[in-house]
């Protein structure tokens, strides 16, 4: 397995094209237009990450599945930079004046629940960012219609908060609390009224989530770890030892024919390990 930390600083013009972007999107209901002004300046770097990752791995021919598209600043930037790009998403009327006037492709679907409305083997690639941690009744079944959808070779992209990380450690020792990333149960919960979806269920270790992949029939070929672009003793150490970061991607392949996670395998013997 390879093993990459992703650059701490980002081309230019990926954060003027997100800003761009943004500046063009406003949610259909106006009560969540504070959210989305929230949304976009916490996670501007992390998306100015994700055109990185997806740039350095998927080939701009290749037929690409988003999950989670709202709200669709990936999305309508990864058009812009002309990739074939689809998408799913559980309530996509919070943004479809946006959807619309960007041209995209993003069909309501709740992937917890429901298959998602393509053939099998329809996209080379499936992006999966910051969702997995949010997934709350059967990750089986979610992962396992990616797997469906994906042709043979094809191409997971997936990124989740990193449970050990040097943050979710000190969070554990220092303060009792269980996570890399988000803070508070009963917040996390609470975003299902609110918004409509789950905040995070649990974060996970990159061995926990490559076994897993591994069991749905997917090989781990790369991990990116990702975030802790802060300053100070912390950003230090996450330069020192990339593996402490908070974020990490696996890029993984699809590798066994549909119905493969029924058979058990495991692919990342490495462990955890800096």
């Amino acid at each position: 397995m390879i093993r990459e930390a992703e650059p701490w600083r980002f081309p230019e013009e990926s954060f003027r094209l997100l800003d761009e972007i943004a500046a063009r999107i406003q949610p259909d209901d106006s009560a969540l237009e504070e959210w989305f002004s929230g949304y976009f300046r916490e996670h501007r770097q992390r998306l100015a990450g994700d055109l990185h990752l997806i740039k350095r791995n998927v080939a701009p021919e290749a037929r690409v599945l988003e999950y989670g598209a709202v709200p669709p600043v990936l999305t309508a930037a990864l058009a812009a930079l002309d990739y074939e790009i689809s998408a799913v998403d559980l309530r996509p009327a919070r943004f479809a004046r946006a959807i619309s006037s960007f041209s995209l492709e993003v069909i309501e679907c709740d992937v917890e629940t429901e298959p998602v409305p393509f053939a099998d083997e329809t996209f080379d690639v499936v992006l999966f960012n910051e969702l997995f941690e949010h997934l709350r009744i059967n990750p089986i079944f979610t992962l396992g219609e990616v797997h469906r959808v994906l042709r043979a070779g094809g191409l997971l992209l997936l990124s989740t908060p990193n449970l050990r990380s040097l943050r979710g450690i000190r969070n554990l020792v220092c303060r009792n609390q269980g996570h890399a990333a988000s803070a508070g149960v009963y917040e996390q919960y609470e975003k299902l009224e609110t918004l409509g979806h789950m905040g995070h269920v649990r974060e996970y270790t990159m061995r926990e989530v490559s076994d897993f992949l591994a069991r749905i029939g997917f090989g781990v070929e790369k991990v990116v770890f990702r975030g802790g672009h802060g300053r100070g003793a912390v950003g230090i150490l996450e330069r020192l030892a990339p593996s402490l970061r908070p974020f990490f991607a696996l890029v993984a392949k699809k590798i066994e024919a549909a119905g493969g996670h029924s058979r058990a395998a495991s692919t990342s013997s490495e462990g955890d390990a800096p």
